[in-house]
């Protein structure tokens, strides 16, 4: 009867163990953000307000994170590859920031 219990908790605790290893997996896999090109990206509403604030020809545009609330758009040097700017558009509201990382904020508002 021991031999059973044994048995029976031993290979419960394996199952848990390699349910947790499976998950941890899943989440390192869908942690990846999907980047867009700059080509890409001229149809969001804040392409505009980015354009005007940012030389596009020196500057690439990548998205990392975009869900149903917020886009964030890191901005990196073409030359460099240092990120010089990042932005961020609050989809409920239309309000976007624009942040240069040496500078501070350049640009708070709404977009139409």
């Amino acid at each position: 009867m021991k031999k059973i219990i044994v048995f029976v908790c031993g290979l419960l605790l394996l199952t848990a163990c390699s349910n947790h290893e499976s998950a941890a997996s899943v989440s390192e896999e869908s942690s990846q953000p999907t980047i867009k090109t700059t080509s890409a990206l001229q149809d969001l509403p804040e392409y505009p307000i980015i354009r005007k604030n940012v030389d596009l020809e020196i500057f690439e545009l990548k998205v990392v994170a975009d869900n149903p609330y917020k886009r964030v758009i890191l901005i990196e040097n073409n030359t460099s590859g240092e990120k010089e700017y990042k932005s961020i558009y609050i989809k409920k509201t239309n309000r976007l920031k624009l942040i240069q990382f040496n500078e501070g904020l350049l640009y708070n508002g709404i977009v139409n």
